[in-house]
């Protein structure tokens, strides 16, 4: 099935919305219940198998609309432009990570997550669900007023996108102004 995926600004987290179509599409190919998180992959029609899907989160919200919605923050950070026709399938063989490396996309971001690490230790399993290498995703913090951005440095285990859970370590490589 095809799906729209729109932008949407107010949402504060790395999750999706689908909409009820897909949701109820989704629940019908299973012999249980949904999980309480689910990785997707969505592609665009006709993309040949060697180009990479954009894997995201979904953790149960339902869209307001017929398209699959997504913070644009999030959406810009790992490169989903606007109103893209994707195709849905959830993603297999996803692992529960036990440790994640990241670093600050700026120099700056560093230096706010330096003053704000405690609430970056929280906002991050409640805002990003799955990661993978070489993501880039924003973390909101005090209340959205601030937003630090990230990048994925390695995962373990290593799979194509693990979820983060309780427990999950997650380091952070520092970024240092040079020169200054």
């Amino acid at each position: 099935m095809e799906f729209e995926v729109r932008h949407v600004a107010g949402t504060e987290d790395c999750f999706v919305s689908l909409p009820l179509l897909l949701i109820q599409t989704l629940q019908s190919t299973r012999s249980s219940l949904l999980p309480p998180l689910l990785a997707l992959e969505l592609r665009l029609p006709r993309a040949s198998s060697d180009e990479d899907p954009w894997i995201v989160a979904w953790s149960g919200a339902t869209s307001a609309s017929t398209a699959i919605e997504v913070s644009q923050q999030f959406a810009e950070c790992i490169s989903l432009p606007n109103r893209t026709t994707v195709e849905v399938r959830a993603a297999s063989d996803l692992g529960k990570a036990t440790l994640v490396t990241i670093e600050p996309h700026t120099e700056d971001d560093w230096e706010i997550l330096e003053l704000n690490s405690e609430h970056a230790e929280d906002a991050i399993l409640k805002q990003v669900g799955i990661v993978y290498e070489g993501m880039r995703f924003p973390l909101w913090l005090h209340g959205g007023r601030t937003i630090v951005t990230f990048l994925v440095m390695s995962t373990f285990p290593k799979k194509a996108a693990v979820q983060l859970v309780p427990g999950t370590e997650v380091a952070v490589a520092p970024k240092r102004r040079t020169g200054t």
